[in-house]
């Protein structure tokens, strides 16, 4: 469970997300935040959930290998990763945000692609295939919990910590998310060619 919490953790992103979310609700009364915040959460949790509990069903149903799965959710993971050391967020739009109301930018983008994106839900299944399903729901649940705080508490984190800091941390989070995705794509790799050799 510890891996499952340490790669939902830079995968969902609560410290880089904190960064988007106060962006975007900057100037939004705190009521309007809190309810962004927790239809976000409890958005990207029933997807999460999903994906953990019929992921590996659908894969069954498409034909795709649980392999290839996990190759796929890496190379999706190196994108954000790559924004995250960069840019310090998972995502990077150049030019000014476009003002969205609360409930909107709750919904798209942060329960999704930011939370739970495609890089989440495809490890969301393979680790439900890997770890099992208890386990992977109580990984990503708890990350879940401790991203809905880190939002409700984002004014009092800004003020507290700065942007400057939480861009340096966002960074690291990047690096350690890089080297996840590359690790789902060797794990992937290396079962592909053994049931290869072996088949």
């Amino acid at each position: 469970m510890q891996q499952a919490l340490v790669s939902f953790f830079a995968i969902i992103d609560p410290v880089g997300n904190i960064i988007v979310f106060y962006l975007f609700t900057r100037g939004v009364p705190w009521r309007q935040k809190a309810l962004a915040a927790s239809v976000a959460v409890v958005t990207s949790w029933a997807m999460l959930l999903a994906f953990s509990l019929g992921g590996e069903r659908v894969l069954d149903l498409l034909g795709i290998s649980s392999e290839s799965f996990r190759i796929a959710a890496g190379l999706l993971l190196m994108p954000p990763a790559y924004n995250l050391v960069m840019h310090g967020e998972p995502t990077h739009v150049e030019g000014e945000q476009p003002k969205l109301d609360a409930l909107d930018f709750a919904l798209v983008p942060l329960a999704t692609p930011l939370i739970a994106g495609p890089g989440a839900l495809a490890a969301t299944t393979s680790f439900a295939a890997t770890l099992g399903e208890g386990e992977t729901i109580a990984a990503f649940t708890l990350v879940l919990a401790l991203t809905l705080v880190s939002f409700l508490a984002a004014d009092v984190i800004f003020r507290v910590v700065g942007l400057r800091v939480l861009n340096v941390l966002s960074r690291i989070v990047g690096i350690v998310l890089f080297a996840i995705a590359v690790d789902f794509v060797l794990d992937g790799t290396r079962a592909f060619l053994e049931g290869t050799r072996f088949g």
